[in-house]
């Protein structure tokens, strides 16, 4: 009898940075307990380039050798390998915060045949505000970049390119991604109450809504409080909804998690049906070798050149896409709108100067470090770049 292997799923990473959208700056790891599961069900995992690959062990007929129980959740760490991948893609995440980011095959977001792991882009409203860097859909499903604040006072549409840059048809890693990371003791916020009912709710598996009251407390206090504490100690490892009288919050429960430098979380259910996109199995049990996708968008910054002489009197995109305006009074040349960073450089930025005459093409400045500006009463992400002439 020969020992043969199938692939279960893969999770390719991408991210709009690199030209070939191949993302090798994370790694991804499996939990303890799903090493453990995985050794019981003969499963392997390995990243493979910028995939992240688990197989299991099949028999004759193409079957897993042990089948993976419904109510199974595969749950893997991801971290970061490159200190550059924070300043580079356009995510709102700093290592030492309790936020971190979930991703889930639950989330049930595909657009044409990708399947995501992440939550959708919701669409565009302009009842809503929109900092720079937040990203919105239109009904098409392109996705576009505010480069410029706007809200429900100051409406600006997705056509609108002074505020807006388009990112394509396609779905990115996002603010509806994030999620606050705990240990056992939770502090939830609450209305101001003296008297409290706690519930934490788990997942129900029919419709996938956090719905399953799993546990429930009530406390008394003197005095009005605008928190209370919530003992998660004892549950297994996982997403939870948190209701403190009327007011809910979503958390991840992980002690491991939470001492770790992660950038998140992903989990994968074994519940869905097969007939679902999302799901591992077909109804003969077989693996559908299912293709799951992760995708960051690059993030936009302002370009910000320092001189170090007075000689150069101008810094220009020869392709006319992008403008730079000097500061007065100083030797410093800023772009005049966020530029999408890349990993292959703009070649068409020169310099000109009484004595230098043309100087092309300009370095681009690099993504090791980012800081951020104000510019036209707005915080913008910055990079820069030292010239010597």
């Amino acid at each position: 009898m020969s020992i043969n292997y199938e692939i279960v799923f893969t999770v390719e990473m991408l991210n709009d940075y690199f030209f070939s959208q191949q993302c090798t700056a994370l790694d991804i790891v499996a939990a303890d307990d799903t090493i453990n599961v995985l050794k019981g069900q003969q499963m392997l995992c390995k990243i493979i380039g910028n995939k992240f690959i688990t197989i299991n062990k099949i028999d004759d007929t193409g079957k897993p050798y042990v089948t993976l129980d419904k109510s199974r959740i595969l749950r893997f760490y991801i971290t970061i390998n490159d200190t550059n991948f924070i300043n580079y893609s356009n995510i709102n995440y700093q290592p030492a915060d309790a936020g971190k980011y979930y991703f889930t095959n639950i989330n049930q977001t595909k657009l044409g045949t990708v399947l995501y792991l992440h939550q959708a882009i919701d669409k565009y409203d302009n009842s809503q505000n929109y900092s720079i860097g937040n990203l919105a859909a239109d009904n098409t499903n392109n996705v576009f970049e505010a480069i410029k604040a706007s809200d429900s006072g100051n409406k600006h549409a997705l056509t609108e390119t002074a505020y807006w840059l388009p990112k394509g048809k396609a779905q990115f890693v996002n603010n509806r991604d994030g999620l606050l990371f705990t240990g056992s003791n939770y502090t939830a916020a609450a209305a101001s109450a003296t008297d409290f009912t706690i519930n934490i709710y788990g997942l129900k598996t029919s419709n996938n809504t956090y719905s399953v009251l799993i546990r429930t407390a009530t406390q008394h206090y003197e005095s009005a409080q605008t928190s209370v504490p919530v003992d998660l100690s004892g549950l297994p490892f996982g997403k939870y909804k948190v209701s403190v009288n009327t007011s809910d919050s979503f958390i991840y429960y992980d002690e491991i998690a939470v001492k770790q430098n992660i950038l998140g979380v992903i989990e994968i259910f074994n519940h869905l049906p097969a007939g679902n996109n999302f799901s591992l199995f077909d109804a003969l049990g077989a693996s559908k070798q299912s293709k799951f996708t992760l995708r960051f968008a690059n993030r936009s910054a302002v370009w910000r050149y320092y001189t170090r002489t007075t000689d150069v009197d101008v810094i220009k995109d020869t392709a006319s896409v992008y403008t730079f305006n000097s500061v007065a009074a100083s030797k410093v040349f800023t772009s005049a709108v966020p530029i999408p960073l890349k990993e292959r450089p703009i070649t068409t930025i020169s310099a000109h100067g009484t004595k230098l005459g043309n100087v092309a093409p300009l370095a681009n400045p690099g993504v090791n470090r980012v800081n951020q500006i104000m510019q036209n009463g707005e915080i913008y992400y910055c990079i820069e770049k030292h010239l010597n002439f």
